[in-house]
């Protein structure tokens, strides 16, 4: 630590002592790509509320690519049932952009309890997802709705899903394009955070073939995210105890998601409480 020269207090050597980096601004997600063609470990820059807590962290940026110009990464389409949601939409746009309300309200509903109001004002969802911190909810929400993301690293392009995401490894810098959820055969979407730090936990329900598909996304302050899936029919699910098939999900929760905020024999009962709730909420509002 040492004194600011305009004696404005203590400031971080990690902060006061940044080296230069080289800044690019492009207009357009094209220009980003060949920006980063060029400078291969370039950081990529939107709100920056994670890449500042990033740096005080002791991360080194000798190439920054701002993409606060890149307007077309901040649009939301709805083509053939499939929502396309930009990664430069900020927590507050994307949670009241008129079209995710139409469409997918449950899913607005959870992005707008999430964050601090400075927060969301700034933060952005690629910078959300591409953190790749385990205490972040919107990978989470996504993962739990099987949301796809379209990367770019230099002129390669490649489809995942969000839960690829999830891993702190050192996967090397990428370009989020867009995030797209199929809304074409989701019966119902719900969050549930009130036992957050501990745990929070996403579901959907989606129809299938044979039944319904559920998909549990459960993650924490202090673990790794993880998912919990179960097929049912759809008579079965309505007959039977929503403690019954939500005690099977909470069976599925992995034994190192213990820790010493909560033994893994807590958490499964939490989980399954939540998730017994979720399913009565559901059954009630089946979507038509």
């Amino acid at each position: 630590m040492r004194s600011s020269a305009l004696g404005a207090g203590l400031v971080a050597q990690t902060q006061s002592g940044m080296p230069t980096f080289r800044l690019q601004r492009p207009r357009t997600a094209q220009e980003a790509m060949d920006a980063h063609e060029q400078a291969p470990d370039a950081v990529f820059a939107a709100g920056c509320t994670d890449l500042v807590a990033q740096v005080r962290e002791g991360l080194l940026v000798t190439d920054l690519i701002s993409l606060r110009r890149v307007t077309d990464l901040s649009a939301m389409t709805l083509t053939d049932g499939v929502l396309g949601l930009g990664p430069l939409l900020t927590h507050d746009q994307g949670a009241t952009h008129p079209l995710l309300r139409a469409r997918l309200p449950e899913l607005a509903d959870a992005w707008a309890a999430i964050a601090t109001v400075r927060v969301r004002y700034r933060a952005t969802l690629g910078g959300n997802l591409m953190a790749r911190r385990p205490r972040y909810e919107m990978p989470l929400l996504l993962a739990s709705l099987e949301a796809t993301a379209l990367l770019c690293r230099g002129q390669q392009q490649r489809r995942a899903p969000v839960t690829d995401l999830w891993s702190m490894s050192d996967a090397g810098p990428e370009l989020l394009r867009q995030l797209l959820v199929d809304t074409s055969s989701l019966r119902w979407f719900g969050y549930e955070r009130s036992m957050r730090p501990l745990l929070t936990v996403a579901l959907t329900i989606r129809l299938a073939s044979d039944g319904l598909r559920l998909s549990a996304a459960v993650g924490s302050e202090y673990r790794a995210p993880f998912l919990l899936q179960h097929a049912i029919d759809e008579g079965s699910l309505a007959d039977a105890s929503t403690r019954e098939v939500a005690g099977e999900m909470a069976s599925q929760v992995p034994d190192w998601a213990g820790d010493y905020a909560g033994p893994v024999g807590y958490r499964r009962r939490v989980v399954a409480t939540l998730l017994s709730r979720q399913l009565a909420a559901a059954m009630k509002g089946w979507r038509a």
